[in-house]
């Protein structure tokens, strides 16, 4: 609604001024506030960087309470991840400033409000203009703007302003309260120059709770420093405004008791529990740098050891008819090789041209008997494609994917031209750095119904894409049968074997200097497991092992991974061709990311699918490289196999990828990438 529209509503009501507005809209707080207070309350001006799930209901309840003025930043917009917490954030306001939204729905409640917008956030250059004027600071900057934190409580100390935080910690809120002739903010958190950023977030949401009370129910797995992430819920930041807004009206009314830090305050309706306390000297109190200590020990101990590193996206908008920064196409380049490959070898190579990435297919990076006419490395080509196409969008991109039909000479997959724009993001963007390989025990809980349909529905914008699954507890049984046969296979190929072994990285330094195959701990074998992957790495003691049986534990652990999921899925191709095969691989991105977008994990059981594509590959070649026995079998269970997926022999079809799918604990160690510049030719190469 307008502001004349607001004007004519409140007319057609009989209001006509501020005043007559005011004795209505704020009628009910009288008897909590006096007339002269209510009326004092609207003369003072309140600061409140970030419109997020804090700082919005801050704006909000103050503006009920009947303050009037306030200055208000953020610079950031509104998309799906906000709906959980945030007031402003509904489906029409997605990708909407989120000071606009706020400042509409504040005027909506009083549309004689005073508002001062700061659209760039606060900074050092701003943060000043920000604090003029100011009676109170509320908090609501998001908990990893640590320096911008900093820099706020300092110089509204210096200014003589009060500044309350609030943070949702679990159900609960903590608060502080920070005066301008108490302890200061570096002093009380303990903050040094030089800390490391995962030991400020630390000191702050320690300091913030001193004897926190969500580490009873809280899950901490999901808390990462590095990824700036963590779970927060609407409820916790509903009591943050109610304890942050009742001590910002104490403090401009002079009304009531002012606890300042070292005080703390933390109220959790979970428990039903209030702590409140005197932190003696802060952070620096012996006990509480004890317990600081005991906290990174514990985090150090279960954050993920190897995964790899998300880069801060470009702050570089792309406009339409001038060149595409370098730094925008090579953040296009590090999403898209976060694909999945065989054995994580990364097959691939990049040009970049004018608005335009090139990519190419590296034969020599995997020459092993899977890779079956260089199938398996198309597939992973395919996911690069979707992966660029899906990132692009996040900056307002349009990817136009131009397949070169001479890949057999040239190598060349694909021309990605980009056109800057107002594309849509598409949701999946996120789930790019968030993609990986679990082979962690699932759960067996059936998959609601709809989020399959969300995958058929992503799988049907690749033309000739289809998905099968099975989800009966018989058929993921028998499945589970063949799988066991063929995966023993693996285990006595000679050829096989040696290259599963050399795409090991045994140890962390290994994994860390070559970052491509699989680190160890990756591959979710436990002790037992790892001692024997180590043991049997030599073939002619792996071949001892298949002749005494033991060869069938690597089988076995398949067979338990099918059993122990909700369910198995089946891409498939409707034609068998190297285009089909690319396609096939833009399919499988969009298959993995959507489930992993609904919190669905993902292991590919890959061994079915390529020896299947390498005996219809190689049907009328002399020799296929299988072993006798391995044939036999293989032609035995193809029946069986291809009646549970519904697949026909006649029918010209390419299995793209078999996987089993579930809910599932997080991995601690994910499989790396090298650098963008790594895998950028050097030397021209014919176009």
């Amino acid at each position: 609604m307008q502001p004349d529209e607001m004007f004519a509503k409140l007319e057609s009501f009989g209001i006509t001024d501020k005043a007559t507005y005011f004795n209505q809209a704020f009628s009910r707080n009288i008897g909590l506030f006096t007339e002269e207070e209510q009326e004092r309350l609207s003369n003072f001006r309140i600061a409140i960087p970030g419109m997020g799930g804090v700082g919005g209901l801050h704006l909000i309840t103050l503006t009920r309470t009947g303050i009037t003025k306030f200055n208000i930043a953020d610079f950031d917009s509104y998309e799906p991840a906000n709906i959980n917490r945030q007031y402003g954030a509904r489906v029409p306001e997605f990708g909407r400033s989120k000071l606009e939204v706020m400042a509409e729905q504040a005027l909506s409640i009083n549309p004689y409000l005073e508002l001062n917008l700061f659209k760039e956030g606060i900074n050092a250059s701003n943060m000043d203009d920000f604090l003029d004027g100011v009676d109170v600071v509320l908090d609501g900057l998001d908990f990893f703007e640590f320096e911008t934190r900093r820099l706020l409580f300092k110089r509204a100390a210096e200014k003589g302003i009060h500044v309350i935080t609030a943070g949702p910690m679990g159900y609960s809120s903590a608060m502080l309260i920070f005066s301008p002739d108490g302890m200061g903010f570096d002093e009380y958190f303990n903050i040094r120059d030089g800390m490391a950023d995962d030991d400020k977030y630390l000191s702050f949401a320690l300091g913030l709770s001193p004897r926190p009370t969500h580490i009873k129910y809280m899950n901490f797995k999901k808390v990462d420093f590095s990824s700036k992430a963590g779970p927060s819920l609407n409820i916790a930041c509903q009591i943050c405004t109610g304890m942050a807004a009742t001590e910002a009206v104490k403090v401009i009314l002079k009304k009531g008791k002012i606890k300042p830090v070292p005080h703390y305050f933390q109220y959790d309706p979970f428990l039903q529990t209030l702590r409140k306390g005197y932190l003696f000297m802060g952070n620096k109190n012996p006990w509480q740098r004890l317990k600081i200590q005991v906290v990174k020990k514990f985090i150090s101990k279960n954050k993920p050891k190897l995964k790899p590193d998300i880069p801060e996206k470009p702050g570089i908008i792309p406009v339409p008819g001038k060149d595409i920064e370098p730094s925008v196409l090579e953040y296009l380049i590090r999403a898209g090789i976060q694909a999945p490959s065989g054995d994580n070898c990364q097959p691939w190579k990049f040009e970049i041209k004018k608005n335009r990435i090139d990519l190419f297919l590296d034969r020599e990076k995997d020459r092993s008997f899977f890779n079956v006419n260089q199938v398996a490395s198309l597939i992973s080509c395919g996911a690069v494609l979707e992966n660029i196409k899906i990132a692009a969008s996040s900056m307002g991109m349009e990817a136009v994917i131009k397949y070169d039909p001479d890949l057999r000479e040239n190598d060349r997959v694909a021309s990605i031209n980009l056109i800057p724009g107002e594309k849509k993001k598409d949701p999946l963007a996120d789930f790019i750095w968030e993609r990986h390989t679990n082979r962690k025990p699932f759960k067996k809980t059936p998959i609601a119904p709809e989020i399959l349909e969300s995958v058929e529905t992503a799988v049907s914008s690749i033309p000739g894409a289809q998905i099968r699954f099975i989800t009966e507890r018989a058929k993921l049984k028998k499945l589970a049968r063949i799988i066991y046969k063929i995966d023993r296979i693996r285990t006595e190929h000679k050829p096989l074997h040696e290259h599963l072994m050399s795409m090991i990285r045994f140890t962390e330094n290994e994994a860390l200097e070559k970052r491509d195959g699989f680190p160890l701990k990756n591959l979710e074998a436990g002790l037992a497991g790892e001692l024997f992957l180590k043991v049997t790495k030599p073939w002619p003691v792996m071949n001892i092992a298949n002749k005494i049986g033991l060869g069938r534990m690597v089988a076995l652990n398949a067979w338990q991974g099918m059993v122990n999921s909700s369910g198995a899925g089946l891409l498939v191709m409707d034609h068998i061709d190297d285009q089909g095969f690319i396609q096939g691989g833009r399919a499988l991105e969009k298959v993995w990311l959507t489930f992993n977008s609904r919190g669905i994990q993902i292991q590919p059981m890959t061994a079915v699918t390529l020896f299947y594509l390498r005996l219809i590959l190689e049907q009328n070649v002399k020799s296929s490289g299988f072993l006798n026995q391995h044939k036999e079998v293989l032609t035995e269970l193809q029946d069986e196999y291809y009646t549970l997926f519904r697949l026909s022999e006649k029918k010209s079809q390419a299995q793209i990828l078999l996987f089993r799918f579930g809910k599932a604990e997080n991995i601690g160690h994910r499989t790396l990438r090298p650098t963008v510049q790594s895998m950028i030719n050097k030397k021209p190469v014919a176009s």
